[in-house]
């Protein structure tokens, strides 16, 4: 890591150890009882009914007597899958939910693109306490992958893991109840609200074939005078990174040659180094009269660093012989006579080290009062913000020569958002009914911003050597003229209606109307029902339309970053959809996108026996991704030119987002448990979780994707994901294992080429041991046959990349961890 990287390291574990020891003054004022799920054997020895919050607005309403599918995760399985990152721990814990690390990948390493229902992250809306999270200010240009590429989503990792009461997924469409972006389902993070007791954390683990995790958490209930409550939370991460390579073909002949200063990493597969300070807060306040005040929010400051591919300093064997800086990039040693000579600066040929310092701040402030059993309002007011300030090291302007600097500030990314809401509820008796009728409805303005902060002078200067490169080769900073502040809101109202039938028959209904100001209004409705046949059975269904605006950031955002294509670098340049240069290559205005969900399932609850079995359909119209990436010609490259595009007449590679494909994805999600009692002190729980989905493309009129693109999109993830758990409970001993499974999926590797990738299974155990007084002991494995992924080809091999980059399960190996844990 640079020297930035370095000192915000120190900074970050500075604050962790003042906020941990803050956390353990504080907690000798506080009693000695800490809220937390029961750990008591009699207490697991019942199957757990949950009431829910996401998905009905009415109180009261479990997890199986739901109209829809909703998972609800206890921080117990969280802390239980051994992450202790939130993206994680609900990739282990839910199938239909995913999450991938992908290095080489730019904001993409930094941010991981999520998928629910193989839908990307901005189809699935992110909740706070039931109120909306703001975006992430990284769009996802460098997933590499038809599904994600192109998203702009929240970040699921910004909230500590111990400040979670539990996370609610809601496994349907809900742009209906909740707005845009809920295409594919809700995920609502509720943070714990207890206003007594304390719980410190501490988690050690290392990869087997190195790289370390340290990480400490913090909660804290108070008091706020006899009528309230204050929950505060930390967590303080430090990770190390995992370097995976193979040797370098060219690195290995120059060392050979007595070639000094060859990195010692030529390319990075593995995870990068991490440092993170994450905090949140949760206050309550009884008023009186019904009223109540609520205040809840996060501030979170994180750092990463990945490394990029090696970039030689002389011809010397090997995959994209990287020498002599000349006009194509770093193809080969053409003659020409603005060339220079790499090894002037770097004899020994350079990995740029891009890295990430994100901020990530929201709080949201409201009064809602209950004015009688049968009536209730709430208003709000929610501001969030993530900024992401990105750096380059160890790399060159070419323009510039051999005056070149070698490190860059390429400039930042800002998301910034504000709403107000009003909500009101109304429950009417009515005879013929089984329960009253509620309705429920509101108001909402929101405001969302996207600004493009400027980089330093260097990062993107046209130097003397006008034919080479110009910018910050690796991620070109952002010029004058592509930085700015974005901006576009809109209004919403909403009213949904629920009520028992009978008392075996439920129906729900929802209406929402949208009006943004850069593309017009939408009427989304959703209509959900449930029938119990007997005690135990119960079929379900619901149909929804959905609506998603393209985010400020699709509409405005643009970049260039040197892509490896095919072992050789080429200059790739992200275009704002319908400018004058996107133009030149077919982009037309963004439109909206549209959705129909259809849903239908069962629920069997009988005994110590719980499952669910729900099939779903979404059909997506006007799709927006980033199209692929599009080869210049000399015509194209002279038009660009003109238009005073920065690097116009170098960029070999253009993309940007477009939405004129209507696409499908049909599967169905089965989840069960079964709790044993033993009848001795000993339980037993197991559980399946089964995610099934089969992505298509429906209509693609103006042939954006080529056929290799659409086998991709359609195969290029798997279509099983399961995990089944087994869970034991003796003593003051809980051991748990878990098997993984990946299905078979398909990787392009080029244009046309497809690499079969075989079914994969990982295991998980983990030994907790309660029998000290307050005190949680633990110690686990993931991926305890340190399994790896294939890798691409021999010519990818002799640089190197020996695993794939865009594993489905990562490229780290197995992990083994010790925990600590000692509530107040």
């Amino acid at each position: 890591m640079n020297e930035s990287g370095n000192i915000m390291k120190k900074t970050l574990l500075a604050q962790a150890g003042m906020v941990a020891l803050a956390t353990a003054s504080v907690t000798g004022l506080a009693p000695a009882v800490m809220a937390q799920a029961p750990n008591d054997a009699s207490a697991r020895s019942q199957v757990e009914v949950i009431t829910v919050t996401t998905g009905t607005r009415r109180q009261g309403r479990t997890d199986t007597q739901s109209l829809v599918p909703i998972d609800v995760i206890s921080p117990d399985e969280l802390v239980s899958t051994g992450y202790v990152d939130v993206n994680d721990a609900l990739r282990t814990s839910v199938p239909a939910f995913n999450v991938q690390r992908l290095p080489l990948n730019d904001g993409s390493s930094f941010v991981r693109p999520a998928t629910l229902r193989a839908s990307p992250a901005d189809h699935v809306l992110l909740l706070l306490n039931g109120q909306r999270r703001h975006r992430s200010s990284v769009v996802q240009i460098g997933t590499g992958h038809a599904t994600t590429s192109g998203s702009q989503g929240q970040d699921f990792n910004m909230i500590p893991p111990i400040a979670l009461g539990s996370i609610e997924v809601l496994r349907d469409g809900a742009s209906a109840q909740y707005g845009s972006d809920a295409i594919a389902g809700v995920i609502n993070m509720n943070l714990r609200d207890s206003n007594e007791g304390a719980t410190i954390s501490a988690h050690a683990g290392r990869f087997y074939d190195g790289g370390d995790v340290l990480d400490l958490q913090g909660n804290i209930g108070l008091p706020l005078t006899a009528n309230g409550f204050l929950n505060l939370s930390f967590q303080a991460t430090e990770e190390s990174g995992t370097y995976r390579h193979g040797p370098h073909a060219g690195a290995e002949a120059l060392r050979a040659q007595g070639v000094q200063n060859v990195p010692l990493h030529p390319i990075n597969l593995g995870d990068p180094a991490y440092s993170a300070i994450k905090t949140s807060w949760n206050a309550g306040l009884d008023l009186g009269n019904g009223m109540d005040a609520y205040l809840f929010g996060n501030a979170a400051f994180t750092d990463s660093e990945v490394g990029f591919v090696y970039r030689q300093s002389q011809a010397a064997g090997g995959l994209g012989q990287h020498a002599t800086y000349a006009p194509s990039a770093f193809q080969g040693t053409p003659a020409h006579p603005e060339a220079f000579d790499l090894a002037a600066i770097y004899p020994g040929g350079y990995v740029p080290m891009f890295g990430g310092e994100q901020t990530d701040f929201s709080t949201v402030i409201g009064v809602r009062r209950e004015e009688s059993d049968s009536f209730g309002w709430d208003v709000s007011a929610r501001w969030g913000q993530n900024e992401i300030d990105y750096r380059i090291s160890n790399t060159i302007n070419a323009s510039m020569g051999v005056d070149s600097p070698t490190s860059f500030r390429p400039g930042s990314l800002r998301q910034r958002e504000y709403q107000l809401n009003a909500d009101f509820y109304k429950s009417f008796g009515v005879a013929a009914f089984a329960s009253d009728l509620f309705f429920f409805g509101g108001l909402s303005y929101r405001n969302e911003a996207y600004t493009i902060g400027v980089g330093d002078p260097a990062s993107y200067r046209i130097g003397p050597l006008r034919d080479l490169p110009v910018g910050a080769n690796g991620f070109q900073g952002f010029s004058p003229d592509a930085a700015g502040e974005f901006e576009t809101d809109s209004i919403a109202a909403y009213l949904e209606v629920e009520a028992d039938i009978t008392n075996r028959w439920s129906f729900a209904a929802a209406l929402r109307f949208e009006d943004y100001e850069a593309f017009g209004d939408n009427l989304s409705y959703k209509l959900a029902t449930r029938y119990d046949l007997t005690d135990n059975f119960a079929i379900r269904g619901a149909v929804s339309t959905g609506f998603r605006a393209p985010a400020a950031g699709q509409l405005f955002g643009q970049s260039q970053t040197s892509q490896l294509n095919m072992g050789d670098f080429v200059l790739d340049a992200v275009l704002v959809p319908g400018s004058a240069e996107a133009q030149i290559f077919g982009s037309t205005p963004l439109v909206p996108e549209t959705s129909t969900s259809i849903s239908g399932g069962f629920v069997l609850t009988a005994g110590a026996l719980s499952a669910t079995l729900d099939f779903y359909q979404i059909d997506v119209d006007d799709r927006l991704l980033l199209n692929d990436s599009i080869t210049t010609n000399a015509t194209q490259r002279a038009q660009l030119a003109a238009l005073g595009y920065p690097n116009g007449g170098s960029v070999q590679t253009v993309r940007y987002f477009q939405n004129r494909l209507d696409t499908r994805v049909r599967g169905f999600d089965l989840v069960a448990s079964y709790l044993f009692d033993w009848d001795n002190g000993q339980t037993t729980n197991l559980s399946l979780a089964t995610n099934y989905n089969e992505q298509s493309l429906r209509s693609d009129p103006a042939g954006v994707f080529s056929p290799a693109k659409v086998q991709e999109f359609e195969r290029g993830t798997p279509r099983w994901r399961s995990n089944i758990t087994l869970t034991h409970t003796v003593a003051d001993f809980e051991l748990m294992g878990r098997a993984v499974y990946y299905g078979t999926w398909r990787r392009l590797d080029g244009a046309t080429n497809f690499l079969p990738r075989d079914a994969e299974v990982l295991y998980d155990a983990e030994v907790r041991y309660r029998g000290f007084e307050n005190v949680t002991v633990t110690l686990g494995g993931r991926n305890l046959g340190n399994t790896y992924p294939p890798g691409r080809s021999a010519a990818l091999d002799s640089m190197g990349m020996i695993y794939d980059n865009h594993s489905v399960f990562g490229t780290s190996g197995g992990y083994y961890y010790l925990g600590l844990s000692y509530d107040f």
